[in-house]
Parts: C-alpha cells; sequence; structure tokens
C-alpha cells in the first residue's frame, strides 16, 4: 500500500502523511522502508494513537532521515476537531468497532463527524465509517487516501451514504477484493483495500480482484470499469465479478419477475429472549408447561437439507431435547399462574428480561406478541451452502431467524420452491445479500424480495422433493433442473445457463473461502 501510494505522489518535493490509527507502527516502518522515499525532499507524518504501549513501540521505529515525524498519544476522534491540517495522504487500517459497543461520547464524536459532511445517523454503525469520513475533510486538493476496510463498505445499506459520498468526493476510486483473508489482524473479517484520489486524468470507480498476494505485490492485476454499478445506487458488491457477467445477468434478469411479485414475507417472531421463551421438553414437564407451549423452530440449523419441514422433523427436534416450543402465555390469566409457573416467571425477573427494550412494550413483559400467524412457509436469512426456502407441512411457528412466507393468489407455493433453486436466482442471492466472517450469506427482506425468479409449472413436486431431500449438494439439484427452468420459462441455451453457474460458483467460492 504504501509503495503504491508513494509511487503515485511522486513529482511532489514535499509530502505530508497521515495515519490516524497507527497502531505498533507497521505503515509508519513501510513508509520508512519504501523504495520511493528519495523521491521526495520532505516527508512530514503525523501518528495518532490512543494506546500509549503501541505507540511506543511505533516511536520505537528507525526512521529515514527524510521523515519528519509528529505524534500524537490520544483519541483520534478528538484529535480530527483540534486538527486543521491537509494532507498529501490519509492511510492507514482504522478500527472496525460496532456502535453498540461505543460509549456515548464516541457515539456522539462520530456523530459530529458525520454531520460535517451532511451523513445522517444511519450512516454509523461501526467506528470505521467515522475515520474514513474524516480522512475526506483532512485531504489536501490533490491528495490520497488508502483503507483497509471491512466488506460491509460494499455491502451493506447503513454504508450506501458513505458510498455516495465517496464517489461525489474523489474523482478516482479503486476497490481491491481479494480471494483470501490478507490481513490475519482483522480476526478474519473480510477486507477491501479502497484507494482514493481527489484529483486523476483517468477519473471514474474502478476495481480488481487479487489472487494472492503475490499477484498483489508484483502488480499482476487489471482494472476494470464497471460504469453500470458506479453511476447508480447497486451495491459495491456487484463489482466481484466483471462488468461483462453483471451486464449478462443483468439483461437476464430484465425479463423475469421478482420475488416480491409472487409472494409476500414478514418477519418471523420476535421473543427478545429466546432462551427463556424457547424451551425444550425437558423445562416443559419441569415447570408443567404443557398448556402453554406452541411448536416453533428457532433458527436455520434446525431443519434438515430438504425444502419441506414436516410432523416427523419436528418430532425428531423435541426427541433431540432441541428448544422446540414457545411459550405463549397471551390467554394466561393471572389467577391461572401456578407455582411452577410463577416459579420460572421469577427466574425470567431475575435475568432482568421485564426491563429489556422489547419486553418494556408489551403488556405483560412474559407475554410475547404477534405468534398466531403460521406461515405457508419460511425462508431462513443466514445461510452457507445455500439459502433455504422451507415449505412448512409441520404447521410450526418460526422465530426471526426467517421470514414468513405467503402466496400471492396466482401462484402456487410448491411450484415457486421449485422454480427458486436455479443458478439465476441463486447467483443474485450472492450479489444482493452481504456475508460474514465463516462464509455466513445473509439477505435482509428488501434483498429476497429483489431476487429475480423464472417462475416454472414443476409436473412432478413429490418426486422433486426427494430428489432434493437426497442430494449430495446444491450443484447436484441445479445441474438436475437448471435446463427445465431457465430454457424453459426464458429459452436460455446450454451455454448461457453454464455460464450463469459458472458466476454463481465464483461467487459462492470467494464468500466461502477461509
Amino acid at each position: 500500500m504504501t509503495d503504491y501510494c508513494l509511487a503515485r505522489l511522486t513529482g511532489q518535493a514535499d509530502i505530508s502523511i497521515i495515519e490516524p490509527s497507527v497502531g505498533d507502527g507497521a505503515f509508519l516502518s513501510s513508509i520508512s522502508n519504501s523504495i520511493h522515499l528519495p523521491n521526495f525532499n520532505n516527508v512530514n507524518i503525523t501518528i495518532v494513537e490512543k494506546n500509549e504501549k503501541e505507540i511506543n513501540k511505533a516511536l520505537q521505529i528507525p526512521l529515514n532521515q527524510n521523515i519528519h515525524l509528529q505524534s500524537y498519544n490520544e483519541d483520534y476522534l478528538e484529535f480530527h476537531f483540534r486538527d486543521n491540517n491537509r494532507y498529501s495522504l490519509y492511510l492507514g487500517n482504522p478500527p472496525y468497532v460496532k456502535k453498540t459497543l461505543l460509549d456515548d461520547e464516541h457515539k456522539n464524536l462520530a456523530k459530529l463527524i458525520h454531520a460535517e459532511k451532511l451523513l445522517s445517523d444511519k450512516s454509523i454503525n461501526n467506528i470505521w465509517t467515522s475515520f474514513v469520513v474524516s480522512g475526506l475533510t483532512k485531504l489536501a486538493d490533490n491528495g490520497m487516501m488508502a483503507l483497509i476496510l471491512p466488506l460491509e463498505l460494499l455491502q451493506v445499506k447503513f454504508t450506501q451514504e458513505i458510498r455516495n459520498l465517496l464517489k461525489v468526493e474523489f474523482q478516482r476510486m479503486e476497490i481491491f477484493t481479494f480471494n483470501e483473508l490478507q490481513f490475519q489482524e482483522c480476526k478474519g473479517q473480510d477486507t477491501v483495500l479502497l484507494i482514493g484520489y481527489k484529483q486523476h486524468e483517468n477519473p471514474g470507480t474502478f476495481y480488481t480482484n487479487i489472487s494472492s498476494l503475490d499477484d498483489l505485490q508484483n502488480g499482476n492485476y487489471v482494472f476494470n470499469r464497471n460504469t453500470a454499478v458506479s453511476d447508480s445506487d447497486k451495491k459495491w458488491t456487484h463489482h466481484l465479478i466483471t462488468p461483462e457477467e453483471y451486464e449478462f445477468l443483468e439483461s437476464i434478469k430484465s425479463r423475469l419477475n421478482l420475488v416480491s411479485h409472487h409472494l409476500n414475507n414478514k418477519p418471523g417472531i420476535v421473543t427478545a429472549a429466546n432462551k427463556f421463551f424457547i424451551v425444550n421438553k425437558d423445562i416443559v414437564e419441569q415447570f408443567n408447561l404443557h398448556n402453554y407451549i406452541r411448536p416453533i423452530v428457532q433458527k436455520g440449523f434446525f431443519v434438515n437439507g430438504s425444502i419441506s419441514f414436516n410432523d416427523n422433523n419436528f418430532q425428531n427436534l423435541v426427541d433431540g431435547n432441541k428448544p422446540a416450543y414457545l411459550l405463549d402465555f397471551n390467554q394466561m390469566e393471572d389467577d391461572q399462574i401456578t407455582d411452577e409457573i410463577n416459579t420460572y416467571l421469577t427466574a425470567g425477573v431475575e435475568m432482568d428480561l421485564p426491563n429489556g427494550f422489547k419486553c418494556k412494550q408489551r403488556n405483560k413483559w412474559y407475554q410475547v406478541n404477534n405468534i398466531a400467524e403460521v406461515p405457508a412457509a419460511f425462508f431462513f436469512k443466514r445461510a452457507h451452502e445455500y439459502p433455504k426456502l422451507i415449505r412448512n407441512d409441520a404447521n410450526v411457528l418460526v422465530t426471526d431467524s426467517a421470514y414468513k412466507i405467503e402466496m400471492i393468489n396466482g401462484f402456487e407455493l410448491n411450484n415457486f420452491i421449485y422454480s427458486f433453486y436455479n443458478s439465476l436466482t441463486l447467483a443474485y442471492a450472492e450479489l444482493e445479500g452481504r456475508y460474514y466472517g465463516g462464509g455466513v450469506l445473509e439477505l435482509t427482506p428488501n434483498e429476497f424480495r429483489i431476487l429475480p425468479v423464472p417462475y416454472t409449472i414443476c409436473d412432478n413436486f413429490d418426486e422433486y422433493e426427494r430428489a432434493f431431500a437426497n442430494k449430495n449438494s446444491i450443484s447436484e439439484v441445479l445441474i438436475q433442473n437448471n435446463f427445465a427452468i431457465l430454457n424453459g420459462s426464458l429459452g436460455l441455451s446450454v451455454e448461457d445457463i453454464n455460464k450463469i453457474e459458472s458466476i454463481r460458483q465464483q461467487l459462492i467460492n470467494k464468500r466461502q473461502r477461509n
């Protein structure tokens, strides 16, 4: 990163660099040892780090005589407001700390920094965004920014304002994505490298995917410019495929209706404390709760590899002593509270559940609301190998780990499930969703609703269901049914279908890599 940036700053006699979270000085050492350092008369570096032990390590690094160093052992969010300097280069690896873990002071500082660029509070979900926004205010007119950032910069809704701001602030952006997790200190966090230029003779948003660290160091990569993504509000995850692949998929998607055309989806049940409100058979017996339980599936991990969930599947959960019963006290009057139930509720009080946000909104903290509706099917918002869409043959409830599915008149559930499992729809699940450490894919309700579906009639669903349950992998299902679905509804050739599957595999491999 340092060599790359310094090479592009060559031509300036004097440069100034700021690293807002220097840690133990890895970037500082890299700058001092860069082959491009002799190209400058003076290199002024400012480092900021609130951890005294870490910054002391950085200060022990022997520096090139051309470097003039200023160090500040303080919180960068506070430093931001008293530093009026402008820099040639703002670089580093800012901290990743969720908003929920910040104290009120840091939340307020982050809010003020975002307000300087007229961003809403919704753009603050992690402290790294404040470092990005701050950097935009610190750059000289011809300055550069180079930061290691979480992949969520490209993926999630709360960063959309940040993405839009970056497009306005920088004439050129370069986004490096990686096939491998490059930065071990990021604790398994999938990262991207963002480089932004305030001025550039070749403007636009460019991306490249790095197969190996050697390719990055040797410059063995090619930048692509995806105008269709750059000039829209599309998530930058679409940069993970080439512009040609993206336009190919979009041309097919434009011919299809979306999930929302076929069904309505609602969030599952929010208990506010699953460990208390969802219990196994032993707890039911111990506290004599038989009259106040409803069957429920708590999470996708508990369902099988089929496309239906039946009474036998539910009984297997019960027999395995899994939490499979939701406590429904909505019809229980005060005079019906037995000593056993009172003992159980008292345990909830001792856990301070009545003071939890959701529980406080209820008439009685222990009465979970909105649990009457049993969905025809459910779609689990998180997945690993593939998204799980399950027909609810057991008439169970489902938690907010899934979305409740009800078909719109004119469309049949079996046909929709059959149509859903094709390479095009699943490729768009990868593009529209976001993923986390361990390769977990997540789709929000809106992201699920905008998936394209080539709705097709299934002639023998029972046979399809048996084959799905006995599959070795989802790829086996797609190989068996892609042609019938994608050729039958769209007339796609075998070549086009194979190309779609290749793109899906490419996205899967990126998400699931170690």
